[in-house]
């Protein structure tokens, strides 16, 4: 019995930490999103820009 309990004690912990790596990998991946979208709306930007000066 008891060396069950110890197991499941370190199975818990090493789903809490998987969990927190986790989301620290999905902010990451947002925060890289995010970045690309900025440069798209910049380039966006510029392309508009360029096309508002021929006119």
């Amino acid at each position: 019995m008891e060396e069950e309990k110890e197991g499941g004690e370190e199975g818990v912990v090493e789903k809490e930490e998987k969990k927190k790596v986790e989301k620290k990998e999905e902010k990451k991946e947002v925060k890289e999103e995010k970045k690309e979208e900025k440069k798209e709306k910049i380039k966006r930007r510029k392309k508009e820009e360029k096309k508002e000066e021929k006119k």
